[in-house]
């Protein structure tokens, strides 16, 4: 007999999935090859073999598989307290298993008045003004990785313009949440598909102007972060917002 599937979650939800000497993280983040490895071990605190560390008789197979007979460690340190399990007395374990639940509650409690999550935007990282983008390339080198983008166009668009424009900006967007994450040959079809929209909407009177602006994520568990985010605008080449600049 075993430790129930139901003490084995309570044990590693209050254990925090760490061990209850070292506090190592019990289980290891997947590869790019392989899956999750679970660290952890479940460990009797008072053994149920006859020759088992720390064991004493009188106990029942109920009580040498309840909740408080198991602790949550790693396995150096498991084979650590049945070694020495003259140091590791039934009672020292005991308390090293009630002090780890106590701080993993406590470390719990204090994320919970974590400050909350906002995004924060700097002035002078807001682009004064757009650059006119012709190049598919340009343009997929500007938004791969941005988290979010600001969209602008003309506002008397006919049915058929809207469906134009629309469908460009929603495009770029699925380009932008694909990210650098693509392989170098999607990469390469997304530069040629973006040239061809580009050129399309230059075709029937429009032109694309994009820019880049970093802002910063913060609050929560993590550090500050950058949070890049992408300016897009499709205007008519006669829009009289459209200035030249010499750059």
């Amino acid at each position: 007999m075993s430790i129930a599937d139901k003490n084995r979650k309570i044990l590693w939800a209050r254990s925090g999935n760490r061990c209850a000497i070292c506090r190592l993280q019990l289980v290891a983040e997947q590869t790019i090859k392989d899956s999750e490895s679970v660290l952890g071990e479940e460990c009797h605190i008072i053994s149920p073999a006859p020759n088992g560390p720390r064991h004493e008789l009188g106990f029942s197979d109920d009580q040498l598989n309840a909740l408080d007979n198991f602790i949550l460690l790693c396995a150096t340190h498991h084979k650590m307290i049945d070694n020495q399990c003259e140091k590791y007395s039934v009672p020292l374990v005991r308390e090293i298993k009630q002090k780890h639940e106590s701080w993993v509650e406590t470390k719990l409690c204090d994320e919970s008045v974590l400050p909350p999550v906002r995004i924060r935007r700097f002035s002078k990282n807001i682009p004064t003004y757009l650059l006119r983008i012709s190049s598919g390339k340009d343009l997929l080198a500007i938004v791969s990785g941005c988290m979010m983008h600001y969209f602008d166009h003309d506002h008397d668009l006919s049915e058929d313009e809207v469906e134009l424009v629309g469908g460009f900006a929603q495009e770029i967007t699925n380009w932008a949440d694909l990210g650098s994450g693509m392989e170098a040959i999607e990469q390469v079809r997304a530069a040629k598909r973006i040239q061809d929209l580009i050129k399309d909407l230059e075709a029937k009177g429009f032109f694309v102007f994009a820019g880049k602006e970093d802002q910063q994520i913060e609050g929560g568990v993590g550090i500050p972060s950058k949070f890049p985010v992408v300016h897009l605008s499709v205007l008519r080449a006669s829009n009289p917002s459209i200035q030249r600049v010499e750059i």
